[in-house]
């Protein structure tokens, strides 16, 4: 147990109660340590979150949990959070993928042989690629995920799967697709059916790489889901952070961290001027909620959005170069968002057993158009999702900065009409749903509609953002440090620290802040033993030189 005051326990305030704070707080209770966590939301989970509307479940977050491999990692961290046991339900989905383009529907299946014949079949003319696609998948199968998320971890996970194919032909075939934007990749393919897959998978500007990699833990039965979804996701994890002792505060706004000086002098040196021997440090004494309450902390973890964190939470002059860069460089760094919406469906929906994107009337959101859209169906996910007999689908639309600027200005100019134009767009969507499948009309009710700004408002998400910027590996800026120079005890944690981001890098970086924060006690209770063995060793010399005098 870290304790540097006899009297009482560190204590440690997180700002935000999704993943990583959740993670901070279960990992910070275990080390002995007194943490709170303060929550805006009534809930928490952050931005693994989902929600009911009139009975029917909506998931807003989990399609696949990378970790779900016994032996990974990645599984390992989630097993020591209590996400995953030998009692956890696992789902298997169907396929991992499905695009169709004009009545051919191509899939990416659990097994990757079974694609690769699939793709033959259906664009013999790309086989050269096909091959190459499916020969790396194959590979990177054998990667272990690497939850630490630092330039070492990557390093290992590519050693290791060096082991199966010689380094010069690795570095060959992965060098096709690392820096190779999906929208770049799809023209190497002369199918349209093939090139309909790979940007419907995500955004255009995203690397090939994540279609890869992703789609390689799916086959390694590495990105399967849990029964119950993010929902269930973010309760085990508030139910065993609440358990071990912790304190979860939710529906608190924080509207600052305190920051003050404190002069620490060195006693060994007492000798030299005073000046000389006075270190002037910036901490954070505690924070102040929004309505004024002052709660003190020994240490402070910032979790939620890391520019919302600079820009309100504590002060620009703290923020490193390299997140500048990011937030001000638009042509090499994007952030995306969605404008998504739930319905009910009066049956299981078995036309669609999991995901299929499709073509469809011109769709227009915000500045974005769409001639295609996808459809998820979410009854795998557990009983529940919906009655019995019943579904709930979804469909997301990829969005940007500037569509949530647009939902943000029309939602504070007017309400109703904010309103409105999403109902819009919701109805458009499902009409081309209905069109599709002529069986289900009447059959499908909107339960929900979600733009951009309602990611913006909920979780203070910079741009709508729930994902971090788009990247590459090989990005500069793809790694934050999670100490902050200039202040001697506040940190971050959260997806957006570290490449690639997603919930196991926001649960890993929980973890890493209560690390940095044991190693600084550790070092603060080892410079006061060597201190008073110092002071104890001056005390005997004086003692022994009275005594000879």
């Amino acid at each position: 147990m870290i304790n540097t005051d006899d009297s009482r326990k560190q204590k440690i305030v997180i700002v935000g109660g999704g993943v990583a704070g959740l993670s901070a707080g279960i990992f910070g209770q275990r080390a002995g340590f007194d943490t709170v966590i303060y929550e805006k939301n009534n809930v928490a989970g952050g931005s693994c979150s989902g929600w009911y509307r009139d009975g029917y479940a909506i998931d807003n977050c989990l399609h696949w949990l990378t970790g779900t491999q016994k032996g990974s990692v990645t599984y390992d961290l989630w097993n020591e959070l209590g996400v995953l046991n030998d009692d956890t339900k696992i789902v298997k989905r169907k396929y991992f993928w499905a695009s169709e383009y004009y009545g051919e529907v191509v899939h990416l299946w659990p097994d990757p042989e079974k694609t690769r014949e699939e793709w033959l079949r259906l664009a013999p003319k790309d086989a050269d690629e096909i091959n190459a696609f499916i020969d790396f998948v194959k590979i990177a199968n054998d990667a272990v995920s690497f939850p630490k998320n630092g330039p070492k971890e990557i390093a290992d996970s590519i050693s290791s799967m060096t082991k199966v194919i010689p380094p010069k032909e690795f570095l060959k075939r992965s060098m096709q697709y690392m820096g190779l934007r999906n929208i770049d990749w799809a023209k190497r393919f002369k199918s349209p059916l093939i090139q309909s897959l790979i940007l419907d998978f995500c955004p255009k500007e995203y690397e090939s790489y994540w279609l890869i990699l992703a789609y390689s833990f799916y086959v390694a039965g590495n990105g399967d889901l849990i029964d119950g979804g993010s929902i269930k996701l973010a309760k085990i994890l508030t139910d065993n952070y609440i358990a071990s002792g912790g304190k979860l505060l939710t529906g608190t706004s924080v509207k600052k961290v305190k920051i003050g000086r404190s002069i620490i002098k060195n006693p060994i040196i007492d000798e030299i001027e005073d000046k000389l021997n006075e270190i002037t440090v910036h901490k954070a004494d505690g924070i102040i909620l929004e309505n004024g309450d002052f709660i003190p902390a020994d240490h402070v973890i910032i979790a939620c959005d890391v520019n919302y964190a600079f820009n309100n939470l504590i002060s620009k002059k703290y923020a490193p170069i390299s997140l500048k860069e990011i937030y001000k460089d638009r042509l090499k760094y994007t952030f995306y968002s969605a404008f998504q919406v739930a319905m009910s469906v009066d049956s299981e929906f078995p036309e669609i057993p999991d995901s299929l994107t499709f073509p469809c009337a011109p769709i227009e959101a915000a500045y974005q158009k769409y001639n295609r859209i996808g459809v998820k169906n979410y009854r795998v996910y557990g009983d529940y999702i919906a009655p019995k007999g019943e579904t709930v689908i979804q469909v997301s639309l990829d969005q940007y900065e500037k569509d949530c600027k647009y939902w943000k200005k029309l939602y504070e100019s007017d309400v109703e009409k904010y309103k409105s134009a999403k109902r819009n767009v919701a109805e458009a969507i499902k009409n081309e749903i209905e069109k599709k499948y002529p069986q289900y009309e009447g059959r499908l009710k909107i339960l929900d509609v979600w733009t951009p700004y309602s990611y913006l408002r909920r979780n203070n998400d910079t741009h709508g953002a729930f994902m971090r910027f788009i990247t590459t590996a090989l990005s500069v800026n793809a790694f934050l440090s999670q100490e902050i120079k200039g202040l001697d005890n506040v940190y971050l944690a959260g997806h957006f620290i570290k490449y690639p981001g997603g919930l196991p890098t926001a649960a890993q970086t929980g973890k890493d802040a209560i690390e940095i924060i044991k190693t600084k006690e550790e070092k603060k209770i080892h410079f006061k033993e060597r201190l008073k063995r110092i002071e104890d060793g001056i005390a005997t010399v004086g003692n022994d030189l009275i005594k000879m005098v």
